[in-house]
């Protein structure tokens, strides 16, 4: 690893001294027409409106929009403050469910925060991982821009590292490239907990007045050693009753679920949008006291294309099935090891039309219409047609012989399609009301009926001399169940279900106060159809109405040196059984700051991540889905406070922190789960370092 961190290193110190002249100090050329607010996505603050507010900043990150590249500013992960709690997958949101390893499958506790399910419902634990066409970053940058950044903790046999970075650089004022990755090992602290994640993308841009083109492609490859968590959770919970020899047992000599057990995910993406943008030049006299005058261009309408691939692959195997063949009540193939692959392909092409805001002073919004064409592919496993109607029962000991003209594996294709009109209703430009309304149809194909509306208005003004900033927002959906959820053949689960679409309603609102930095959001869900995989791990589709009430606020407080942030939830679901939430989450943040020598930044305190206690999901390897608690083995999770110390050091353009993880274990009860059966890992050192290099 450490001959890898050197060899990046050199790589963009070269590729800084190659490119840096050719550049020549510019930086592409930006418009008011080419960044547009996308505010249901970015706080106001990070939002450009004019070009001017672009004039000097040398570096530019911005994403997209979906299917209709609309483009808009996105924060660089360059923060002074907090970049210890950044590594953490705790920190990429208020509460979030894993295994305890770094790089294991993840689930937020908040239910906003929880997506619509994939087709490929076994690349949804990774979303924290990995890249979309979404959350994808693109660069404008005056000077080549790139950043390395090393995380690691543990000792040899528990280590667990994490190794990002990212390189890109303008040709011109139009063009820019780069590549980015991120890979992450760690060996577990826990028998059989072992991850290995592989991400890379190569990324670039054309913008100019009249064409702008965002593509990338990217691959992930995700290996994850399963345990299925740990039986007797009394090895954390009262670790003083299996001492050996008068000592506590090593977290590595735990027993688990099961040993040797491996699940690999991969996924590859193409994405490609552009537009060509129809105008006229506008001049400009005077734009200074020379009387000089200025010609643009002013874009009027657009016509957009955008095609996107998506290649996922799943593979759950092991060469040793003798122990778990017996922690589930069936097999449904002959194969004699674990090897369940399953695999999907969706093409999209969307067409659209825009009318863009702004290209006259009475036009005070902008429309855009759209065609959306979507392809996609699944193989699954098939099985012979003895066992459709009999599966084997290891209880009962119903074996049947494997017939010789069977060859393995056997696999069943299924391929859907759908055609979705559409369209976006926007006002993005102004301080006193912006908006957004969005909706598609699907109008031809097997997800015919299927529709989303979703919408946002926001507004500002002040209030007893204070600027206030009020949003209201709300969806409505009726959407296809996932292909997996409703077909899924495999060694051990085996279901076709004829599932009826999930109809979603959401209403909310958002206060924000900016000068005392106090921001309040509340808001209900209510959801018919809805399916959830209960406690002996197959997905099943409720009939009654199930109802989510959520209200956030958030709160922080400066004086002098001093810090303190918090962020507390409440959620209450109206099906607790079927949908168990963590009725109050909460996080604070209290630390000091100082400055020595103008130059660095010393943080130094210590955050808490806090929940309720409920009855927690359990994470089932076979299905890699969150499901219920399996029968007679409830047990509540939470009630625990996860309390990190930490000091971060801030130099010029580098960041290093040194963190003591989980030290509560220090002053409360080991109670520290994060999902049923799944603890956290204990307390250990982190330490962190990550360096930009842009002059």
């Amino acid at each position: 690893m450490k001959y890898c961190i050197y060899i990046f290193i050199l790589i963009i110190l070269s590729t800084k001294a190659t490119y840096g002249q050719r550049t020549g100090g510019q930086r592409s050329s930006f418009s008011l027409s080419n960044l547009s607010s996308a505010k249901n996505v970015l706080p106001d603050s990070l939002l450009f409106t004019d070009s001017t507010a672009l004039k000097n900043k040398r570096i530019i990150a911005y994403s997209l929009t979906r299917d209709l590249g609309d483009s808009y500013i996105a924060p660089l992960d360059t923060n002074k403050l907090n970049y210890a709690n950044s590594t953490l997958i705790d920190g990429h949101g208020l509460s979030v469910a894993y295994l305890g390893n770094i790089g294991s499958p993840a689930q937020s506790r908040i239910f906003q925060e929880r997506g619509e399910a994939n087709d490929f419902i076994f690349a949804d634990p990774y979303t924290y991982y990995t890249i979309t066409p979404q959350n994808a970053l693109y660069y404008d940058v005056k000077t080549p821009y790139s950043n390395v950044t090393y995380t690691f903790a543990g000792a040899s046999v528990n280590k667990e590292e994490r190794l990002k970075g990212v390189l890109t650089s303008n040709f011109g004022k139009r063009i820019n490239v780069g590549t980015d990755f991120d890979y992450i090992y760690g060996r577990g602290f826990y028998n059989s907990n072992g991850t290995k994640l592989v991400s890379y993308r190569l990324f670039g841009s054309y913008r100019s007045d009249r064409y702008e083109l965002n593509a990338y492609l990217s691959n992930n490859h995700f290996v994850i050693n399963e345990n299925g968590g740990i039986p007797d959770i009394a090895y954390i919970t009262d670790p003083d009753t299996k001492q050996q020899n008068g000592r506590d047992i090593d977290s590595k000599s735990i027993p688990t679920r099961y040993t040797s057990i491996w699940n690999r995910v991969r996924n590859k993406q193409y994405f490609l949008t552009h537009r060509y943008n129809l105008g006229f030049i506008r001049t400009i006299n005077p734009v200074d006291e020379e009387g000089n005058t200025k010609e643009i261009f002013v874009p009027v309408s657009s016509i957009i294309h955008t095609f996107e691939y998506s290649d996922h692959r799943r593979r759950f195997y092991s060469s040793n099935t003798s122990v778990i063949d017996t922690c589930y009540s069936g097999i449904y193939n002959f194969d004699p090891e674990l090897n369940d692959k399953m695999s999907s392909w969706t093409y999209k092409n969307t067409f659209a039309l825009s009318l863009r805001e702004g290209f006259q002073d009475w036009v005070k919004l902008g429309l855009t219409a759209f065609i959306r064409f979507e392809q996609r592919k699944f193989r699954i496993q098939d099985q012979p047609e003895i066992l459709k109607e009999n599966p084997i029962d290891l209880n009962n000991s119903i074996l049947y012989p494997i017939p010789p003209s069977i060859q393995f594996p056997l696999t069943q294709d299924f391929s859907e399609a759908s055609t979705y009109i559409g369209g976006e209703l926007y006002k993005r430009q102004g301080s006193i009301l912006t908006y957004n309304a969005r909706g598609e149809l699907c109008i031809v194909g097997d997800d015919l009926g299927e529709f989303r509306l979703d919408g946002e208005l926001e507004t500002h003004f002040d209030l007893f001399g204070e600027k206030l900033s009020l949003k209201a927002n709300g969806y409505l959906k009726n959407i296809t169940p996932a292909f997996f959820q409703r077909h899924f053949y495999s060694r051990y689960f085996w279901w076709n279900n004829n599932f009826k679409n999930i109809r979603q309603a959401y209403m909310g609102g958002e206060a924000k106060i900016e000068a005392t930095k106090t921001t309040f959001s509340a808001g209900v869900e209510s959801i018919d159809n809805y399916i959830l995989f209960n406690s002996e791990g197959i997905p099943t589709q409720l009939e009654s109405n199930i109802q989510i009430v959520s209200a956030k606020l958030k709160q922080d407080f400066h004086y002098k040196a001093l810090g303190w942030e918090n962020e507390v939830t409440y959620q209450l679901s109206s099906e607790k059984k079927e949908l168990p939430l963590p009725q109050i989450t909460a996080y604070s943040n209290i630390y000091l700051t100082a400055k020595y020598a103008k130059v660095l930044t010393i943080q130094i305190g210590a955050d808490a991540h806090y929940f309720t206690e409920y009855d927690a999901p359990y994470y089932e390897p076979a299905t890699q889905q969150f499901q219920l608690q399996k029968e007679g083995q409830e047990m509540k999770v939470g009630n625990y406070p996860l309390v990190n110390a930490y000091v971060n050091f801030h130099l010029k353009q580098t960041r290093f922190f040194v963190m003591m993880y989980n030290i509560s274990t220090l002053f409360t009860d080991p109670n520290y789960f994060s999902l049923a059966n799944y603890p956290l890992n204990p307390m250990h050192l982190k330490f962190g370092i990550s360096v930009n290099f842009n002059n």
